[in-house]
């Protein structure tokens, strides 16, 4: 048997137990030969995996879950206190149980909770539940065979509450009324159940809506709810799931997405090609169905739905206690495209901004021993989720477009007139929009930038596969792209992440690390929340795309590590020093791809002479 045969035989054995991706680091030179060898063949076997599960990697926060379990008619057993408070534990669940399937997760409706209005359930037995965010008490019952299933509702706490209004900026009694609005479905009963008067009730949601972007109040219950769940993706099947959770038709779910997130009728019969009064008609239908009788309600049991969608379908489950250690998150919106931008500014509001960006395999979270090392400069950093990544919603079309405008509202949004860039990846996006906005953008310093594509044509190792598929063969990167996201984990984002740094010992002793490393998984994980935006930064840098030059790059520096595992900086240093005309390059003898691990304290100094005077 040859090595890609092998190395594809071993691929289908093991793919159905665990993450597959593991493979890849393990046997980079068998995944490079499938790749050329047996292309048609590795197409196939990976487009088999990754339609296995329709979920992608999902960071919850447990206390936003209430759970109970119960014996196979039904009947709760054990409960914890935020689902006897709200669903009680009296009646018995025969009707969510009885459809479940052993191994699979099951999603359905209560009739009603205390207050009569439905309620989404997600349940399985005890092998589809382990990964849950069941209480102690639940996974003790199931797992003494006391109990035979799980039930599970989408429940906000305080802290999932709290992580909402931080992220919009919410005031507190403009919290307080938007936990309430989604809770009782209705503003006046909002007011009414916060003790507040109505009209003051309209003033706060109207402000709450403006800081989140929300145009009416259902997409900020939704936008809320979302928040309050952690982060999880939507499956792509939500439309049909929807539908025939409640018996409607694939227009009827759709339309009810569609109010629930924000549009008006008119705005989703022009999206769907229908007319205003098919969308009238099937909307009421559509009320009855879901057991509703407002927009608010519908966009709060939309929310309920696809977060315990993503949860019943998601590959992996991480739990958080709320915000990730140290991360200020803020959400702010587009103002020239659909959507929000997720950021985190770590502050001080006195210190110069320092935009963040990350590589390709990475999201926005970023070392917190490094943004200490930048504070202490008197830098000010500020990490953000480039379109497709984490929290941050896509836009389609040119990456490089996407951030130049995304730069300058992240910027208008914070109040900055300027700020300086320091680049870990994407560094062809970032010098593209500094050129675009030079009275924004004063300079900045670009970490081992990663060559244009036909410059970088090592093909060996984890990284120079990845470079034969995605690069030379892009009509496979949607695949595996979808397997990166549906199939992936902690433990296999970790391996990975250390395969590619393996031939430099510096790296691997930064990662070894590990709260460092919890950082590089989670910042893994918020790449692979989609992918989409990887794929279409990915795509795009192969398809030819450079940096635009500047006229004067003696702004910027360029530091780069002599011991790169990924490239070889002198195979592009005349790309960058024509692109950067007057750029300072930074050579470090032992430096590998981590330099903001390893040399943190120079990079942090090398930030601090781009500050203009």
């Amino acid at each position: 048997m040859n090595r890609a045969a092998a190395f594809l035989d071993r691929f289908r054995k093991v793919e159905r137990e665990t993450s597959p991706l593991f493979l890849f680091g393990e046997d980079p030179e068998g995944f490079a030969a499938a790749i050329t060898e047996a292309t048609d063949e590795f197409a196939e076997t990976v487009a088999a995996a990754a339609s296995r599960i329709v979920g992608s990697t999902a960071d919850i926060l447990h206390g936003s879950f209430a759970s109970a379990a119960c014996d196979a008619a039904g009947v709760i057993l054990v409960a914890d206190d935020s689902f006897r408070a709200w669903l009680g534990t009296e009646e018995p669940m025969d009707s969510v149980v009885r459809p479940i399937r052993d191994g699979e997760p099951h999603l359905s409706m209560v009739a009603q909770d205390h207050s009569g209005r439905p309620v989404a359930i997600a349940s399985g037995d005890a092998r589809a539940v382990a990964s849950w965010p069941l209480s102690g008490e639940v996974r003790a019952a199931l797992g003494a065979g006391k109990a035979r299933y799980a039930l599970v509702a989408f429940r906000p706490d305080r802290t999932g509450w709290l992580r909402a209004a931080q992220a919009h900026g919410f005031t507190r009694s403009e919290a307080r009324l938007v936990a309430a609005l989604a809770r009782e479905g209705e503003l006046r009963a909002a007011a009414e159940a916060t003790g507040i008067a109505y009209e003051t009730a309209r003033k706060l949601v109207a402000s709450a809506m403006a800081k989140s972007g929300a145009a009416r109040q259902t997409d900020l219950v939704r936008e809320a709810m979302r928040l309050a769940a952690g982060e999880l993706r939507t499956p792509d099947n939500i439309d049909r799931l929807f539908a025939d959770l409640f018996d409607l038709t694939l227009r009827q779910a759709r339309i009810a997405r569609g109010i629930a997130m924000g549009g008006t009728r008119a705005d989703v019969a022009a999206a769907m090609r229908v007319s205003d009064h098919a969308v009238k008609t099937d909307l009421k239908i559509v009320y009855v169905a879901c057991g509703v009788e407002s927009a608010v309600d519908l966009a709060r049991i939309v929310a309920e739905v696809e977060a315990l969608a993503g949860l019943a379908t998601a590959c992996d489950i991480v739990f958080s206690l709320g915000q990730a250690d140290g991360e200020p998150l803020r959400l702010i919106s587009r103002s020239w495209a659909p959507g929000r931008i997720a950021i985190a500014d770590y502050g001080p509001a006195t210190g110069y901004p320092a935009l963040i960006f990350t590589t390709n395999t990475m999201g926005r979270a970023i070392s917190l021993r490094f943004i200490a090392e930048l504070q202490a400069q008197g830098l000010r950093p500020i990490s953000f989720d480039r379109s497709g990544y984490g929290l941050t919603d896509f836009v389609e079309g040119d990456p490089y477009r996407t951030v130049t405008h995304d730069v300058a509202d992240i910027l208008d949004a914070l109040g900055l007139q300027r700020a300086m860039i320091l680049s870990r990846g994407f560094a062809a996006g970032a010098v593209t929009a500094a050129a675009a906005l030079p009275d924004r953008i004063s300079g900045g310093v670009l970490l081992g930038p990663d060559p244009p594509a036909e410059l970088d044509r090592n093909r060996s190792g984890l990284m120079g596969a990845g470079r034969a598929l995605f690069y030379d063969r892009p009509w496979l990167a949607e695949g595996v792209a979808k397997l990166l996201s549906t199939r992936t984990n902690s433990a296999s984002i970790a391996r990975l992440m250390r395969e590619s740094v393996a031939s430099c010992p510096a790296d691997l002793a930064a990662i070894d690390d590990p709260e460092e490393l919890a950082t590089i998984v989670r910042a893994g994980r918020q790449s692979a929340l989609g992918m989409r935006g990887f794929l279409n930064e990915t795509l795009t840098q192969g398809g030819g795309a450079r940096a635009v030059a500047l006229t004067d790059g003696s702004g910027w520096t360029i530091c780069y590590g002599e011991r790169d595992p990924l490239y070889t900086f002198d195979h592009a240093r005349a790309h960058w020093e024509a692109t950067l005309p007057g750029v300072r390059l930074v050579p470090l003898a032992d430096g590998g791809r981590y330099l903001h691990l390893t040399h943190g304290a120079l990079v942090a100094q090398l930030c601090a002479e781009r500050v203009p005077d």
